[in-house]
C-alpha cells in the first residue's frame, strides 16, 4: 500500500477513534483501529513515514474529539468567530505532535512485539509530557476511554490513567498478533485479569456515607450569554437562592453552587453577601464559586470558591491555581494581538496550589475549579489529604456538546485514582456525585435546571496511585523504552 494512502487511512482512523471517548464511549472501536494502525507502523522502514503515521492518527483524534471547543468562540457576540478554524486545526496539530514523536521513536526498535513495547512506553511518556508542558492539557488521554468500562478503569487506582494508556496500547493492538497464539493469549490474559480484579473491587465497595452531611447541588442552567449580563445578575443570584431553598425529603446541611455562580464580589460586597446567606440552611454551609477581589488598587480578581456559614461569615476561600490560557489569562500579553475569552477586564490572579480546605460540619475537602480536575496526580494536597473533592465548574461555554461529558469523565477518573468521592456542581450540567470507584451515584442531565440532593460518600483509604503518584507509570515507560533501544542496538551491533 502506498504511503500516502496509509497516511490518509491513519487520519481517518484517528477521526473515528474520537468515538472511543464519551459521550459515545465506543472503546471497543480501538480493538479494530489499533491493529490496522500498528500494522502500518510495523511495516514502516524510515523515520519520515513513522512520524507521518503518528501525526496523522493523532491529528484525526485531536480534531474530532476537541471540536466541541468551537462552541466557546460563539458566545461573546461572535467576537472570536474568526478563530473558529484555529481550534480544530490547533488541537489537531497538538495531538498530532504528541502522537508523532512516540511513533517516530519506534524506529529504534525491532519490528513486532518489541516495537509495540516501544510504542506503549513512548506514547504514555508523551501523554504525561502533554499534561504539564506549556501549562499542560491532559484532555482525552488514551486510557480515559475506559471510563465507559469501569471494571477496567479500576486499574487507575494503582497506575493512574497513564498506566491505563500503557496497558491499552498492548490490549488494543493484540489482534495484530493473531498468528502468535501464545503472545495473544498472554495479552488477553492480562486484560481478563484486570477486568476480574476491577469487577471484584466494584463489588466489594460498600456504599458508606458520612453521617450528618446532606448535600444539595444547585444547577441553575443559566445561559452563558446571560451569565455576565449586568442587567440579569440580580435575577441570576435570586435563581440560585430559590433553587437552594426548594423543599426536600431530608434536611440539607451543605449547599453547593457552581463556578462563578455569584455575579458579585462576596468578599467586599456586604449587601450581596446578605442576600446570598438566605440560601444557607440554618446551621448549614454554602460552598460557591465566585470572583474574589484580591487587590483593590489594581482591581485584580481571582476565580475562587467561598465557604460561608449561615451568619454570612466567609470561613475559608480557595483561589484557582491552574488558570486556563486564553480563557482566564493571555500568555505573552502585550505581544499577542488578542484578549482572553472570559469578558473580565484583566487577567485573573493565580492561586498558589491546590489545597485542602476545612468545611464546617463536614470532612476537609479538596477544592478544584473547572478544569483543575483534569490533571492526574495534581488534584490533592499531599501533606493534608482531603476526604472528598469539590469540583465547581461552568461548562455553559460548550453548549450541548461532548465537552461536559468528557469533563465529567475526567472527574470520574480522578475519583478512581485517589479513592475519593467527587462532588461536581456545574452551571448548566452535568452536576454529579461520584463514588471513590468512579461510579456516578446520581446526576443532573446536561441542560436541565434543578437541584440534586445526596449523601456524601465516604472516602477510601489512600490508593497506591494516591501514595506514589505517577512514579509507577513513568517507571514502566522508561523500562519499556530502555529495553526496546537496548534490544535494537544489540541486534545491530
Amino acid at each position: 500500500m502506498k504511503i500516502k494512502k496509509q497516511l490518509f487511512i491513519s487520519f481517518g482512523m484517528g477521526l473515528i477513534s474520537a468515538l472511543g471517548f464519551v459521550p459515545a464511549g465506543l472503546f471497543w472501536l480501538m480493538f479494530v483501529l489499533f491493529p490496522v494502525w500498528f500494522a502500518f507502523i510495523n511495516q514502516a522502514q524510515n523515520k519520515k513515514v513513522l512520524f507521518g503515521l503518528g501525526f496523522s492518527f493523532g491529528a484525526g483524534m485531536g480534531t474530532a474529539s476537541m471540536f466541541w471547543l468551537t462552541n466557546a468562540l460563539m458566545i461573546d457576540n461572535g467576537s472570536f468567530v474568526w478563530a473558529l478554524p484555529i481550534v480544530p486545526i490547533g488541537f489537531g496539530l497538538i495531538f498530532g505532535i504528541f502522537w508523532a514523536i512516540p511513533t517516530l521513536l519506534c524506529y529504534w526498535s525491532r519490528p513486532g512485539f518489541p516495537r509495540l513495547i516501544m510504542l506503549a512506553g513512548s506514547l504514555t511518556l508523551f501523554e504525561w509530557i502533554r499534561s504539564w508542558i506549556f501549562t499542560g492539557f491532559p484532555w482525552n488521554l488514551l486510557g480515559s476511554v475506559w471510563i465507559s468500562c469501569l471494571p477496567v478503569a479500576q486499574l487507575a487506582s494503582i497506575t493512574g490513567v497513564y498506566g491505563l494508556t500503557f496497558a491499552s496500547v498492548f490490549w488494543f493492538a493484540a489482534p495484530y498478533f493473531y498468528k502468535k497464539k501464545n503472545l495473544l493469549a498472554a495479552i488477553s490474559a492480562s486484560f481478563l485479569l484486570v477486568l476480574a480484579i476491577g469487577t471484584a473491587r466494584l463489588a466489594a465497595s460498600e456504599d458508606e456515607t458520612v453521617w450528618g452531611v446532606r448535600l444539595r447541588l444547585v444547577q441553575p442552567n443559566i445561559s452563558q450569554t446571560l451569565k455576565w449580563d449586568p442587567i440579569a445578575r440580580e435575577e441570576n443570584l435570586m435563581k440560585h437562592i430559590r433553587l437552594s431553598k426548594k423543599a426536600g425529603q431530608k434536611q440539607v446541611t451543605h449547599v453547593i453552587w457552581p463556578e462563578s455562580a455569584i455575579p458579585y464580589l462576596l468578599n467586599v460586597d456586604i449587601e450581596a453577601r446578605a442576600m446570598t446567606i438566605s440560601a444557607v440552611p440554618q446551621g448549614g454551609t454554602l460552598i460557591t464559586g465566585g470572583l474574589r477581589l484580591t487587590d483593590p488598587k489594581t482591581r485584580q480578581l481571582a476565580n475562587s470558591i467561598f465557604v460561608l456559614n449561615d451568619m454570612g461569615e466567609i470561613k475559608s476561600t480557595y483561589d484557582k491555581a491552574h488558570l486556563v490560557p486564553f480563557g482566564e489569562y493571555v500568555p505573552l500579553r502585550g505581544i499577542l494581538p488578542f484578549d482572553k475569552i472570559v469578558p473580565i477586564h484583566s487577567d485573573f490572579a493565580e492561586g498558589p496550589h491546590v489545597r485542602t480546605v476545612r468545611v464546617p460540619n463536614a470532612p476537609p475537602a479538596g477544592m478544584l475549579v473547572c478544569y483543575e480536575v483534569i490533571f492526574p496526580g495534581h488534584v490533592v494536597q499531599k501533606k493534608y489529604r482531603p476526604e472528598w473533592l469539590i469540583n465547581v465548574t461552568n461548562d455553559g461555554w460548550y453548549g450541548l456538546s461532548a465537552g461536559p461529558y468528557q469533563h465529567l469523565a475526567a472527574a470520574q477518573m480522578r475519583a478512581i485514582e485517589e479513592g475519593l468521592p467527587v462532588v461536581r456542581a456545574a452551571g448548566t450540567g452535568i452536576s454529579a456525585v461520584i463514588s471513590p470507584t468512579g461510579e456516578i451515584i446520581d446526576s443532573l442531565p446536561l441542560g436541565l435546571e434543578g437541584v440534586l440532593d445526596a449523601d456524601l460518600p465516604r472516602a477510601f483509604p489512600p490508593t497506591l496511585y494516591g501514595r506514589m503518584g505517577n512514579l509507577i507509570p513513568l517507571l514502566l515507560c522508561l523500562l519499556a523504552i530502555g529495553w526496546s533501544i537496548y534490544n535494537f542496538r544489540k541486534q545491530t551491533i
